[in-house]
């Protein structure tokens, strides 16, 4: 009621310039978060472009790794042949140790390499979600100090 008569009679309302600091800051905050996300959103419209600029050169990579893989039995039977040269050993032996030598470095190879790109896929799904999660509780946290601060000027006047 005395607010209504204060505005009959002219006067101005009053506010609080820690409300209008408050809110300044909550806009501020707000507009850096939005800032936050669209940055993510465009990480991760480039790493869409940049897997898409990738299949050329993984092409070529795989047409390589199959020659390489062709290759890799005339090369086995010549080792094996020099071992059979050289050593006390007959052909299927010196065929056979070489073969389980080949064998055992390509599982190992598959192996760690197979780690690898599950533990680094890992990492970048974590820290996306990680930044999603981190930006929902800060606009959680500036949408509720932001009605506080609306209710706070509506007690103040």
């Amino acid at each position: 009621m005395a607010n209504v008569q204060a505005e009959l009679n002219g006067a101005a309302k009053r506010h609080s310039p820690v409300s209008g600091f408050a809110g300044q800051a909550a806009n501020v905050l707000g507009d850096l978060l939005e800032l936050a996300e669209l940055q993510a959103r465009l990480a991760k419209s480039d790493a869409h472009l940049s897997l898409s600029r990738m299949t050329r050169p993984v092409a070529v990579l795989l047409v390589g790794i199959c020659a390489a893989l062709a290759s890799l039995p005339v090369l086995t039977i010549g080792l094996a042949s020099c071992l059979d040269a050289l050593t006390v050993l007959n052909a299927w032996q010196s065929q056979l140790l070489i073969g389980i030598l080949v064998a055992a470095v390509a599982v190992m190879a598959i192996y760690l390499s197979v780690k690898a790109i599950r533990r680094s896929a890992l990492q970048f799904e974590r820290s996306a979600s990680e930044l999603a999660r981190n930006i929902a509780w800060l606009k959680s946290i500036l949408g509720s100090s932001h009605s506080s601060i609306h209710t706070e000027e509506n007690n103040y006047e």
